[in-house]
């Protein structure tokens, strides 16, 4: 393509016929560019040349903006998410130091209701001294929650109030309206209280001669009473043992059943009938021996029948006796 030149219309050089500026004097010179001043049939292939590189840049941006919108979205959805897992996070955190609060106070709690209050620890101690001079002391809790002692006084169990001062007698029967105690026999005769300081054991006689006695298990911290057997009871190496009506059963310090049934298992199992039926038969067979008897009374009626005694039928006479005449047998 040849290129043309023209003068300057403001400095006279010779320029770029197309030039819209003089490269000389700076100034405009008039002219039309060279798109403008190509005729229809050149530019065509021009058109079909350039299309390529215009074309480029719109398929660049095309690809440009898709990844773009692309991003703008993720970004949105990256933003919800975030949001969310933040509200997730913060709810977590609250829960969680709600937990560790709560914790923490029932530890503060368990510490103080655990701690040994040395007031009342003074007044169970001198207690428990005048106690032991006539009794026995069973144990003692100086703890803020329960700050008492139980003792044993005369066959009647006692509870002594640190923080009261006052000692009340706790009544069994009224306590649990299965469990007796006779008081005017030996009443309470022994009480342990378990290793875990949480059970107090009670054996107690049922009636005047001890041969019967409860066992019971009291919670030291409620009062409530359960009634675990009664029988012959015997205490050795940590374990009760209860006898009655041919069974034993044996439980720990702590009242729990290591071996046997409790009476209320033994009478709940079903009697056995051979039994019943030994009983029935003995019961017929004197009934019949006493109808036997009867018949052959009616029919052989007992005679008293006395033996009367032999008479000798030869009689030797002395021959020094004479026989009476009949004569003197008249006379007589």
């Amino acid at each position: 393509m040849e290129r043309r030149i023209s003068p300057c219309p403001n400095c006279g050089k010779m320029i770029y016929s197309h030039a819209v500026l003089c490269p000389y004097c700076k100034r405009r010179t008039g002219f039309k560019p060279a798109e403008q001043s190509a005729p229809a049939a050149s530019s065509a292939p021009v058109a079909a040349a350039s299309a390529p590189a215009t074309s480029r840049p719109a398929q660049s941006k095309k690809k440009v903006s898709k990844p773009y919108y692309g991003q703008q979205h993720l970004r949105r959805f990256s933003k919800a998410t975030i949001v969310k897992g933040a509200i997730i996070a913060v709810l977590a955190l609250v829960v969680l130091g709600l937990f560790i609060a709560v914790q923490m106070q029932s530890q503060r709690l368990k510490k103080l209701s655990s701690a040994i209050d040395h007031s009342s620890q003074e007044v169970i101690d001198s207690m428990a001294n005048e106690v032991s001079q006539s009794g026995y002391v069973i144990a003692k809790f100086p703890e803020r929650d329960r700050h008492c002692m139980y003792y044993l006084l005369g066959g009647h169990l006692f509870v002594f109030d640190a923080l009261t001062r006052n000692e009340q007698e706790l009544n069994l029967s009224a306590m649990n309206p299965q469990a007796a105690v006779n008081y005017e026999g030996s009443g309470v005769l022994q009480a342990n209280i378990s290793p875990d300081d949480q059970y107090i054991i009670i054996v107690a006689s049922r009636d005047a001669g001890n041969t019967e006695c409860g066992l019971y298990q009291m919670d030291a911290k409620t009062q409530q009473l359960t009634v675990l057997d009664r029988g012959k009871v015997t205490y050795d190496n940590g374990e009760y043992t209860v006898q009655s009506g041919g069974r034993t059963a044996r439980y720990d310090s702590s009242g729990t059943k290591l071996a046997g049934l409790t009476i209320e298992e033994a009478e709940a199992l079903p009697k056995p009938a051979a039994k019943e039926e030994k009983k029935k038969e003995e019961s017929t067979e004197t009934q019949v021996e006493e109808k036997h008897e009867s018949v052959t009374e009616q029919m052989e009626p007992k005679m008293d029948v006395v033996k009367q005694p032999s008479v000798p039928t030869d009689i030797k006479i002395s021959p020094n006796i004479t026989a009476p005449s009949s004569t003197e047998k008249t006379q007589e």
